[in-house]
């Protein structure tokens, strides 16, 4: 290992741990600040592109997407599942896993991310040295050579026709090469690249749309991102299901680092205990234990009888208002 690399993580170590008692003396403890430009943070944290989702499965449907589903719905379900699977670290494996960083951190919704500022891999904001040794073993040359973060719905050197099967080949490339992750089956990389489809087939590009972080919307999609790691638990995709559970994982994370630690103590004492219940579940699911699918529809109900949340938006970091006075600190 060279100096840089070895210096990179010592830094990544002490800047991206998840233990209880990091950041115990900061008003603001967002793993995601670690990878954003200053000037760009507020925006960056208070509010994200939108992503109509109907508008991508319509899309879909009107392609050759629709003719490699036996139903709507399986098609639905792929779409679904692409899109946390785009937000689950675990999936880069590596280096990016521990940091936190997933797919969605440099393209966010499959475009790009111009406040991405990571530490020594980026130059200006938006850029990243995709051949630095301190995500790829195998690609790492040495120089420090960043590149603009391409945004994946536009035209590019890699066809995303369903023959060609170019796309699932550059996925690999990048969980491979790139981050020395590990190789994900065909049933996990289907999901992802038909997402990515998805969303250069929903139409060109317009002046982008920005949604308010919501902690309503992210239980929503929290319990969507559990309700499919069921649908693949029956489907008998036990790894797929589990790296779904991890997707759940990191969004429970996002949404125990934004609620007041103070004043909503039992709902971030009630988040740990679903992300400990959702890690027990990924152990089940690959070991490919019969009762999983039992546990599973446990952590569904209780996901369904979440404490009241009504005041914990207010005070929380999704409120840009404390947000913005949390960064200034």
């Amino acid at each position: 290992m060279d100096r840089k690399s070895a210096i990179l993580i010592t830094f990544a170590t002490a800047a991206f741990g998840l233990s209880a008692c990091a950041a115990q003396h900061s008003q603001l403890s967002l793993l995601e600040t670690a990878w954003l430009a200053a000037d760009g943070q507020l925006e960056a944290l208070s509010s994200e592109p939108h992503v109509d989702r109907e508008a991508l499965f319509v899309a879909a449907m009107d392609s050759e997407l629709a003719d490699h589903y036996a139903s709507p719905e399986s098609l639905r379900n792929d779409l679904l599942a692409g899109e946390f699977l785009f937000e689950a670290p675990l999936l880069l494996g590596g280096q990016a896993a521990k940091a936190g960083i997933s797919c969605h951190s440099c393209h966010v919704n499959g475009t790009d991310n111009p406040h991405f500022l990571f530490p020594a891999i980026s130059g200006e904001a938006g850029t990243a040295d995709t051949t630095h040794s301190f995500f790829s073993k195998s690609l790492g040359n040495q120089t420090f050579d960043p590149i603009v973060i391409p945004d994946l719905t536009m035209a590019d050197k890699v066809d995303h026709s369903m023959k060609s099967g170019e796309l699932e080949a550059f996925l690999t490339t990048i969980i491979i090469g790139e981050f020395s992750g590990a190789a994900a089956p065909s049933s996990t990389l289907a999901p992802i690249a038909t997402y990515v489809r998805a969303l250069r087939l929903s139409g060109p590009r317009q002046e982008p749309i920005r949604n308010p972080r919501s902690l309503t919307q992210d239980f929503t999609d929290l319990r969507l991102a559990v309700d499919q790691a069921m649908h693949r638990a029956r489907n008998a995709e036990s790894e797929l299901a589990a790296l779904l559970l991890s997707s759940g994982q990191s969004q429970i994370r996002s949404i125990h680092e934004r609620v007041n630690r103070t004043s909503h103590t039992h709902l971030r004492n009630w988040l740990i205990e679903r992300s400990r219940e959702m890690g027990a579940l990924r152990q089940r699911l690959n070991a490919r234990d019969p009762d999983a699918q039992n546990q599973l529809a446990a952590l569904q109900e209780r996901l369904r009888s979440v404490p009241d949340i009504t005041d914990a938006e207010a005070d929380s970091l999704y409120n840009p208002e404390v947000l913005a006075k949390a960064l200034r600190q």
